[in-house]
């Protein structure tokens, strides 16, 4: 309460809030004297309230994203769809002029998964809030954000992986948890800092694919994936975060469409994880369950199928259209649609919207906290924090510059002058964009060292035009560093690809840089998924091979620091990196995560093959040594006991793991460690265990010679086993942790198979 007080006096001396017309008067307007203006009372009663004083047709202009202005109850209009995945992003709710022509762009979801940073991720979000607010402010921007994308990238093929953190349920789980904290949680405990939206909800993976679109798209998912890889992070979102809304997705589940789905809105979400938000459908979703999966054969059915599954509010205007036709042949009763729009303006309560400005902290922030020093560090901390080094030999980077006086280094290639693309997709107006070409020349101003440009191809396609010129080029340089990788052309919303090798052209040229370059080439990749660079990794002509993602308006000055030592690079691949033939190996809607007859499995759990680059791969430009802070090497546990006990998943199993990192090289550095489950590599039921699972991260810096601590709970949800029905076992046997790829100790269950849950 100080906190508030503080605050409190401080905005009583600012004398300019938002404009009052983004807002409803609670002070001298209609509802002034009505319960929904009375902050002592519970949000849920003041949204009751408020819904009560509509007529029928008003409230149906109000269950669309666009909701009409309500006069007569000095309600404004309100747009529901503001977008802000890794920053402030072009939306409806969005606009970008007067004193906020831009908003900060951070890296994209998929580095902020290979920083394996927690703590900036909630720093990157906070950021994100705060500028949303000042926007919000100045009515540029709407409350509520229809941002994260929480989905698995289960297929390397996926267009929108970029928007995840990755592959794995425990970093996407703990990527949300961060996230959502930093997007709702800020200085003032009493209001939402914005309304964030877990989505898409759920098993949502493809976008357009071998002719299969996600519009018709039915993902057959067996209940073990479902709880084991599909609902894990959703679960974080809804039950440990408490987020104020989450999507359904476009595909059915199991032949019932998403928004649809009564059993996924109502029976988990909100009875099993006590979702107490708005259920929002993806842009256009309730119109497929009729028109794309056929699922309900009148308008009228439609709308009851979506509204009573849960789906509160209409990101499209189906309801707006049929819902008085639902209501007039009785499909539906006028209280099903109270209890949408209480979900929804409860959310608007808690953000503020209908209380007194000067009582606010949120509302003085305005186009001062925007585009801050701060931010602008921020946003070169999440490029390079996320950079990953793959291929390093004889330490062939970093770059030394006092060794390339009066040298030539050229930049060559389709992304080393790349601005818009490296802001990935869902992005804003970015302040200002700084490319590769011009943080090599940056970080060489005043040097003797030449920076050249020859943009050798586009990122895909024929036209060779351009080669000669970057052939010469690199024929003459000292160094050479071919910048290549995809853009939204190949990856995209609606947008899956084919193959995941790296587009032809840009092989092609390399293979032709191949025959004239003086020294090892090196290779920069952006991209916001996985490539085969097999090609790369196994020549001896390739000195270095470097990942970074899309990462945003710093994006160009980060790979210089990297590339030039200013910066120790430490991210770690949040995806598999498969061979070419993966594509053909399985369907991209075959939802099985682990192997079959069709299916090499999927992702580092349970892929069978050999991957280009694991999951968790990422090299520095130092040395680390892990060791055990005791001497136990293994532990014993009975699994009669810990069932008498009834404990909880979140339960810890033994004390905390305790690990020494110590740097043992050249320079001070970051290091990620990686701590993963093993378990016992035996069939039950049939059903094949994953390989091993992430169950702990921590990022950690260290000067030269010095030694650091890390701590891992492991608890007992680390080694429950998901059987095919969903239920959940603690069965015997060796349990080995993994610290790394080095360090290794085991648990040991000891009884009987018990089923858990």
């Amino acid at each position: 309460m100080i906190q508030i007080h503080l605050l409190l006096l401080w905005m009583s001396r600012i004398s300019v809030y938002a404009q009052s017309s983004n807002y409803p008067d609670c002070q001298s307007g209609p509802l002034a004297q009505f319960p929904i203006c009375d902050q002592s009372l519970p949000s849920r009663l003041r949204a009751a309230d408020i819904v009560s004083q509509m007529t029928t047709a008003e409230k149906i202009t109000q269950m669309a994203t666009t909701a009409a202005a309500i006069p007569r109850l000095g309600i404004p209009k309100y747009q529901w769809w503001s977008e802000a995945l890794h920053g402030v992003a072009y939306a409806p709710g969005v606009t970008f002029d007067g004193d906020l022509p831009a908003a900060t762009s951070f890296a994209a979801p998929i580095n902020l998964g290979a920083s394996f940073n927690t703590r900036l991720i909630y720093r990157v979000a906070n950021a994100i809030s705060t500028e949303a607010r000042a926007f919000n402010n100045e009515g540029q921007a709407g409350l509520t954000f229809f941002t994260p994308n929480i989905n698995i990238f289960r297929d390397p093929r996926w267009g929108r992986g970029q928007e995840t953190p990755g592959e794995d349920p425990f970093l996407t789980s703990q990527y949300v948890y961060a996230l959502i904290n930093g997007l709702q949680r800020g200085e003032d405990d009493r209001y939402l800092k914005m309304a964030a939206n877990c989505k898409h909800f759920d098993a949502y993976d493809l976008d357009q694919w071998n002719g299969t679109d996600r519009f018709h798209f039915n993902a057959l998912v067996s209940n073990q994936d479902l709880v084991e890889t599909y609902l894990p992070p959703f679960e974080t979102c809804i039950r440990d975060v408490r987020v104020a809304s989450i999507m359904c997705s476009f595909n059915a589940i199991n032949g019932v469409p998403a928004c649809a789905n009564k059993f996924l809105i109502d029976t988990i979400a909100r009875k099993s994880f006590y979702f107490d938000g708005f259920v929002i459908s993806d842009c256009g979703g309730i119109d497929t369950i009729m028109y794309d999966h056929n699922f309900t054969s009148t308008v009228e059915d439609t709308v009851a199928a979506a509204l009573l599954a849960g789906t509160d509010l209409d990101c499209g205007t189906f309801y707006q259209r049929y819902a008085q036709q639902a209501l007039d042949n009785k499909t539906i009763v006028e209280s099903d649609i109270d209890r949408a729009l209480e979900r929804t303006y409860n959310a608007l309560i808690r953000l503020g919207w209908f209380d007194p400005p000067e009582q606010q902290f949120y509302r003085h922030l305005n186009k001062n906290h925007v585009n801050t020093v701060k931010t602008q560090q921020l946003a070169l901390d999440s490029a390079q924090e996320s950079i990953v080094l793959l291929k390093n030999v004889n330490n062939a980077l970093p770059l030394n510059i006092n060794e390339l006086k009066n040298k030539k280094i050229a930049l060559i290639g389709p992304t080393a002058n790349a601005t818009i693309l490296m802001q990935s997709n869902y992005y804003g107006r970015a302040p200002y964009l700084i490319d590769p070409v011009l943080g090599f020349k940056s970080i060489t101003a005043g040097t003797s060292i030449d920076i050249e440009f020859a943009y050798g191809c586009a990122i895909s396609g024929t036209d060779e035009s351009d080669f000669t010129a970057a052939i010469e080029l690199a024929s003459v340089a000292d160094v050479v560093i071919f910048f290549g990788g995809l853009d939204q052309s190949i990856e995209a919303e609606g947008c899956d690809r084919s193959s995941i090798a790296l587009p032809r052209i840009q092989y092609d040229l390399l293979k032709r840089i191949e025959d004239v370059v003086q020294s090892p080439i090196h290779v920069v990749i952006m991209s916001g998924s996985g490539i085969d660079l097999t090609f790369v990794r196994d020549s001896s002509l390739y000195g270095s091979l470097i990942w970074m993602g899309y990462p945003g308006q710093a994006g160009g000055l980060a790979i210089a620091n990297a590339i030039f030592g200013e910066y120790n690079p430490a991210g770690r691949l949040p995806i598999t990196f498969y061979p070419a033939s993966y594509v053909d190996e399985v369907s991209m809607t075959d939802m099985q995560m682990r192997p079959s007859a069709t299916n090499p499995g999927r992702t580092y759990k349970f892929y069978t093959g050999k991957a280009v680059y694991d999951f968790g791969t990422g090299l520095s430009y130092t040395t680390f040594v892990y060791s055990w802070n005791d001497q136990l090497t293994s532990f014993s546990y009975s699994i009669d006991l810990l069932m008498k006990d009834n404990y909880d998943e979140k339960h810890v199993l033994t004390v905390l793991l305790q690990v020494n990192v110590t740097n043992t090289g050249a320079v001070a550095g970051d290091d990620v460690v990686l701590a993963y489950i093993l378990p016992p590599q035996l069939k039950r039921n049939g059903q094949t265990p994953p390989i091993k699972q992430l169950f702990g991260f921590k990022r950690i810096h260290l000067n030269v010679n010095e030694t650091g601590q890390v701590f891992f709970p492991l608890e007992i949800s680390a080694i429950l086993t998901v059987a095919h029905d969903g239920s959940k076992w603690l069965h015997p046997g060796i349990y080995h942790i993994l610290i790394g790829q080095t360090l290794m100790r085991s648990i040991e269950l000891q009884g009987k198979s018990a089923r858990w849950s």
